[in-house]
């Protein structure tokens, strides 16, 4: 998720657990903790496209830093007021632990992928139920923590606003996974009814919303994309096949920098060669027409780096993950919204 959500969130987190007690800087502590985790990217000056792409939401996301973490900084932090706050170190440690669970939960609802098993496993972890940035999700929580810090320290507003903030934030999300099996019914049923069977099914919420939604279905060796609207008036889907061309990927199948990208994009991918350059588009992060017109930009593309004597992929470049902002794309985006399809 967004900075934004994870700051708002951990500050919740903070201000329910010891806002009586400390005051805002539990929340202020609650938030900082809840970014920590994101500070992996610090190492990025230091290492290539590949490890950087593998490191990114990795150990530190993971249960296991989730367990080793919240007791230092529980430690930590006691140390640093224990002039002024006698409440030892564990109410800090479970602020630690809640802020730095929510962290590594609420990325797991997006589509990225989060190694929240690691050592033990890099398995990418995700159940797409969220977009990367949700202002329904988040809104809750930022009037949350504005209306409790401007509540006294002794207020019992202090314990029950955030309380309901951190209740109405989770019952969103319990709201979309409902959403998403509806959704994931919809492409089974009407991609069978066209296609038939299938090999695997991905479904992946919009921008900023968890009504509109992108859908892949891979069948041998092509995807097919879709996207469907909770105000659709049928289920009848129109779908785009896509080739894959898997086997521009497959002689360089054991690169180091190849394999991390066939890691990271979880197959959903498609190969395209323009002259001597070779790219991977990761589907999962759609096209900047939300697939709404016959042609446009990739989100997320990477180019191969070969060798001199081009014998080996040694790394990539990666697109910036943006959003086409233009009229044209934002009307065609809101009118899908609307149930409205394209022709």
């Amino acid at each position: 998720m967004d900075s934004v959500t994870h700051i708002a969130l951990g500050a919740v987190i903070g201000e329910a657990k010891l806002g009586r007690e400390v005051g805002y800087k539990a929340a202020l502590w609650g938030a900082a903790i809840s970014t920590f985790p994101d500070l992996d990217v610090l190492l990025n000056p230091f290492l290539d496209s590949a490890h950087q792409l593998r490191f990114h939401r990795g150990f530190t996301h993971s249960f296991v830093f989730l367990l080793l973490a919240s007791p230092v900084f529980g430690l930590l932090i006691q140390r640093f007021h224990r002039e002024k706050y006698d409440i030892g170190w564990k109410p800090w440690a479970w602020v630690a632990f809640w802020s730095l669970l929510s962290h590594i939960l609420i990325d797991v609802t997006t589509s990225y992928g989060t190694q929240i098993f690691e050592p033990f496993s890099s398995y990418p972890a995700t159940i797409d139920s969220m977009f990367i940035i949700d202002p329904f999700y988040t809104s809750p929580l930022i009037a949350g923590i504005i209306i409790s810090l401007l509540q006294k320290k002794d207020s019992k507003l202090r314990i029950w606003v955030p309380r309901v903030a951190l209740l109405v934030s989770s019952l969103y999300i319990m709201v979309g996974l409902g959403i998403k099996a509806h959704v994931n019914q919809v492409f089974d049923a009407s991609f069978k009814q066209q296609y038939g069977n299938y090999e695997r099914l991905k479904t992946i919420p919009g921008p900023f919303t968890n009504l509109l939604w992108m859908g892949y279905i891979e069948r041998n060796d092509s995807i097919y994309v879709s996207t469907y609207s909770l105000f659709d008036d049928n289920y009848h889907l129109n779908f785009n096949g896509i080739a894959k061309n898997s086997n521009l990927l497959e002689p360089w199948i054991d690169d180091y920098p190849v394999d991390v990208l066939n890691w990271f994009s979880m197959g959903y991918y498609i190969m395209e060669k323009s002259g001597n350059e070779l790219y991977l588009h990761d589907l999962r992060f759609g096209r900047s027409d939300f697939w709404l017109s016959h042609n446009a930009d990739f989100i997320w593309t990477n180019r191969f780096i070969f060798n001199e004597d081009s014998t080996n992929v040694v790394d990539f470049d990666r697109a910036i993950p943006i959003l086409d902002s233009g009229v044209d794309n934002r009307e065609q985006i809101w009118n899908r919204f609307l149930g409205i399809k394209p022709d």
